[in-house]
């Protein structure tokens, strides 16, 4: 029925379990040398394929199912059924009948749950406590058997969907994804529209037809599971024949048409689209095969990679140097179509980008006809292949739940070899492959999309039915003899990418385990700096973080400050898009935050390398020279910035609002901030003071030794050559402190488009500085913040957003946060806040002691859990080195004052 590569592959031998017999996968699994976990991979009878994973290290046991099924099965009556289930599926099922009982346990034992719908695939997912492990798969495992999939629950999830469609009304990436679809050809399910609203969903026996859906696709042969936990292995594999085997296994209601959505009437065309961000872009899409069955060759990637090269001869580089685009990215549509894909090209374009288009499209298929004279390069392939071996060694040491949901996902390839279940990248060279492969890329096999605030030379006469973005069409004009670039500005010879400095040449482990050792320490600490360092003894992985924050004098931020330093920083960036380029090839990434009293840094990834990554920004800020065009194109992506933040959702701004109200410096709005002028001597002048009085802070914690630490700060000492800061701004600014009263902020939103209202309600309720304080909120929190959800979002369908959380800010105070977005009145949304926390107190009285107890433990268990990776652990340690409080055993003294709270 549904034949994949693990059910045709030899090697699998039978084993019973429960009086129940599934196949084991007998050969050897192919995974990284640092993955110390173990693994088997099993088939129930039913066709289910599970992956089994014992972590001895795991702080908590996860779990997550993809089903091959999407948003492409919807029927054409009741659009966005697909995603309509996924959001009832769990909400009961025969065994469990109570519609809130799986989020309940969840809640009630440490653990998150979600799931998201895509077009070929729908995934859900969960991590809990390890000793709640068992209960909340079996919980998991009936929702995919029995759910329940009532009527009552479909009548209310509609309008969860629905407030979840129009909280991405004006989400310009959700508005062209719309338009792509309802442009691809009309009997094709690609077309549909994805998401689903109350239009759409609204009629009588929804819920009937739900279960429709789950009966006829909802196949074992088409789920994928993924399962970690520190339980044994063959307790693991016990549980899942035993809960999973009950799943039941159909024949497919409907096959997927065989034509490409993107067929031949579809291609050729160039639509204009309105977007609500004030910038062009332009995509550019090519129809591919299914490439699932080339994951081991990758010609896709292969491509992709040399398109966002951004080197020396690089497409980047050319336009860029024409003032045609401000950044370049390709991608396919979805590694997980069945029979098709897409490949798709973005340019981010400048406004003189945007009135030349065409010389932009000519570039990129002259860059693809040089790729074709030159031929597939096998050291580049091999460099490619590092990168993702570099990948599948960070794989190995994500959180449990991003590990299950990615590997359930990569097994919905039926062409996956189960030996390859945990690398799925490529490994083998096939250059004729290669060579075939561009042939895919031509100016008579494409479409392109140009977004932009107005089209003044065009009339946007169509309208997309659900987004209402307007657009027109036009005939897609492409010079047939693509390698003459007509304009000057264009001559340019491109060229293969060079060697990259950074891809590491050994993946050596400095460490070794020790567990008692768990906190940073202070190696040295001078006028200048103070050098802070932890081997990493738990992770044994060849990663790292290196976080340098530089103090500058300024100790007072004007406007004009806080928009110079924004400018620089979208400066320093684009300066260093190659750097960056050649750093994510060899498996590291940098960030770099300017603020008008600091510089932050903060290198992450394969360890090897990162103190030569961090000596080549540091040189390059340092001898930078600010030039008109550079300036200009910093200038436009910083306003850009400014307009996109308008754009945020109603909550999100609520967000802002409050950050800006509670700053440590002056802050500022974007309003504020986008009329301020920032000339290009402004910021030539910060770039030649930035490093003249400094006083660092340095983190190095990861596979580093002691030496590797001195030996950086002995680098960043001499790189940046500066004068000693006054000991004064060592440490933070004095901070805002909230005085007794009822305060009201009222502001409305940016996007007058949109339909949504946000109303968030803080009650400052104690210090972050007072364990006790913290401990005794979290615990407040957790009693309340279920019923919360249940009774405004679940009951009274509030909105999509409804959430209570607690809050830590940068003047030390706790809040806790109720957050509603919603269409309704916003003085509605704070009545029902406020009567929802009158009467909370009667639930939190009548708490029983067991129950008590219990949500101590789940808060124990949060606490306890150490980070599963050493990036999570620098986190957590440069929160307290950046705020200059250096508490790094605030955890353990928390979980004590939770059983002092107990007893």
């Amino acid at each position: 029925m549904h034949d994949t590569c693990f059910e045709t592959s030899r090697g699998w031998k039978t084993k019973v379990a429960e009086h129940t017999t599934y196949k084991e996968f007998a050969g050897t699994l192919e995974q990284s040398k640092i993955d110390q976990r173990q693994h088997k991979l099993i088939s129930l009878p039913n066709g289910l394929t599970a992956l089994c994973t014992h972590d001895a290290s795991a702080p908590y046991a996860a779990a997550a199912m993809t089903v091959n099924v999407g948003s492409l099965v919807n029927p054409p009556e009741h659009l966005g059924l697909a995603h309509l289930l996924e959001h009832m599926l769990t909400m009961g099922s025969e065994k469990y009948p109570q519609e809130d009982d799986y989020m309940n346990y969840m809640s009630n034992n440490a653990g998150v749950q979600n799931a998201f719908t895509h077009d070929n695939t729908t995934t859900y997912y969960f991590h809990v406590s390890l000793d709640a492990f068992e209960g909340a798969l079996a919980r998991f495992s009936q929702a995919f058997t029995h759910p329940l999939l009532s009527e009552s629950c479909a009548k209310r999830e509609i309008n969860a969907v629905d407030s979840e469609f129009k909280g991405l009304l004006q989400c310009d990436d959700m508005k062209l994804r719309q338009i792509k679809k309802s442009l691809a050809c009309s009997d094709h399910p690609y077309s549909y529209f994805y998401a689903g609203n109350l239009e759409t969903l609204r009629s009588d026996g929804l819920a009937k037809q739900v279960q429709s859906l789950f009966s006829n696709h909802y196949s074992a042969d088409l789920m994928k599971l993924s399962v970690v936990s520190s339980h044994s292995i063959s307790q693991i594999v016990e549980w899942v024949v035993s809960m999973f085997s009950g799943i039941q296994r159909c024949e497919p209601a409907s096959q997927q048409p065989a034509k490409h959505p993107l067929c031949k009437d579809v291609l050729g065309k160039l639509i204009y689209y309105q977007t609500n961000e004030q910038c062009y872009k332009m995509d550019v899409e090519f129809p591919l095969p299914d490439i699932q069955p080339l994951y081991k060759t990758a010609p896709a990637t292969y491509y992709s990679s040399l398109l966002e090269y951004k080197g020396p001869g690089s497409l980047y580089e050319m336009l860029v140097q024409a003032e045609l685009i401000v950044d370049i990215a390709s991608h396919v549509a979805y590694p997980y179509y069945n029979g098709f894909n897409v490949f798709t090209v973005q340019f981010a374009l400048s406004k003189n980008g945007y009135q030349h288009y065409s010389m932009v499209l000519n570039a990129m298929f002259a860059y693809f006809q040089m790729l074709g004279e030159k031929g597939p390069q096998e050291k580049y392939f091999n460099e490619l292949v590092a990168k993702q071996k570099l990948e599948c060694a960070s794989e190995s040491q994500r959180i449990p739940d991003l590990f299950c949901t990615s590997v359930s996902m990569a097994m919905c390839n039926r062409y996956l070899c189960p030996w390859d279940i945990l690398t799925s990248s490529a490994s083998y060279y096939d250059a004729s492959l290669i060579s075939q492969f561009i042939q895919y890329f031509t100016p008579d096999t494409c479409q392109a999309f140009i977004g932009g605030p107005d089209h003044p030379e065009f009339s946007l006469d169509s309208y997309e039915p659900y987004f209402k973005t307007p657009y027109c069409i036009r005939k897609l004009e492409i010079s047939q003899d693509a390698a003459k670039l007509c304009s000057s500005p264009l001559t340019y010879r491109f060229s293969l990418p060079v060697h990259n400095p950074y891809m590491p040449r050994q993946l050596d482990i400095v460490g070794t385990l020790d567990s008692d050792k768990n906190t940073p320490t202070l190696l040295q600490k001078s006028d200048l700096m103070e050098i802070w360092h932890k081997l990493d003894n738990q992770y044994l992985a060849p990663y790292g973080n290196v976080n340098l924050l530089i103090l500058l004098p300024d100790v007072q931020s004007s406007i004009k400050d806080q928009a110079v330093a924004d400018v620089l920083e979208k400066y320093i960036n684009k300066d260093l898009a190659k750097v960056s380029s050649d750093a994510n090839a060899a498996g590291m990434e940098f960030t770099i935050t300017s603020k008008p009293g600091s510089l932050l840094i903060m290198v992450s990834g394969t360890s090897e390398s990162q103190p030569l990554l961090l000596n080549t920004i540091l040189e390059k800020i340092r001898a930078l020279k600010v030039s008109k065009h550079a300036y200009d194109r910093a200038v436009s992506d910083t306003k850009l910035m400014y307009q996109d933040m308008r754009l945020k959702q109603p909550f999100e701004q609520l967000q802002d609002l409050e950050t800006t109200q509670f700053a440590q410096l002056p802050a500022f709005y974007p309003t504020e901030l986008e009329n301020t002028p920032v000339i290009m001597a402004d910021v030539q002048a910060k770039v030649d003071s930035i490093f003249a009085q400094t006083y660092s802070k340095l983190l190095v914690n990861g596979n580093f030794s002691e030496k590797h630490a001195i030996d950086v700060a002995t680098m960043v000492r001499q790189t940046i050559g500066s004068k000693p800061l006054s000991t004064t701004r060592h440490t933070p600014a004095n901070q805002v402190r909230i005085k007794p009263g009822h305060y009201v902020y009222q502001t409305t939103a940016a996007d007058l488009e949109t339909t949504n209202n946000a109303v968030r309600v803080n009650i400052y309720c104690g210090s972050d500085s007072n364990h006790k304080d913290a401990v005794i909120i979290d615990l407040l929190v957790s009693l309340i913040s279920r019923p919360f959800f249940s009774q405004l979002r679940t009951q009274e369908q509030l909105g999509y957003t409804v959430q209570a959380y607690s809050e830590s800010h940068d003047n030390g105070s706790i809040a806790i946060v109720f957050c509603i977005q919603g269409e309704a009145n916003p003085l509605y949304l704070t009545m029902r806040i406020n009567q929802f926390i009158k009467e909370i107190r009667q639930r939190i009285a009548a708490c029983s002691m067991e129950d008590f107890k219990q949500l101590v433990e789940a808060s124990k268990m949060l606490r306890i859990r150490v980070p599963n990776d050493v990036g999570f652990e620098s986190m957590r340690f440069w929160m307290q080195i950046e705020t200059g409080i250096y508490n790094f055993g605030v955890r353990e003294h928390k979980i004590k004052l939770l059983d002092d709270v107990v007893h």
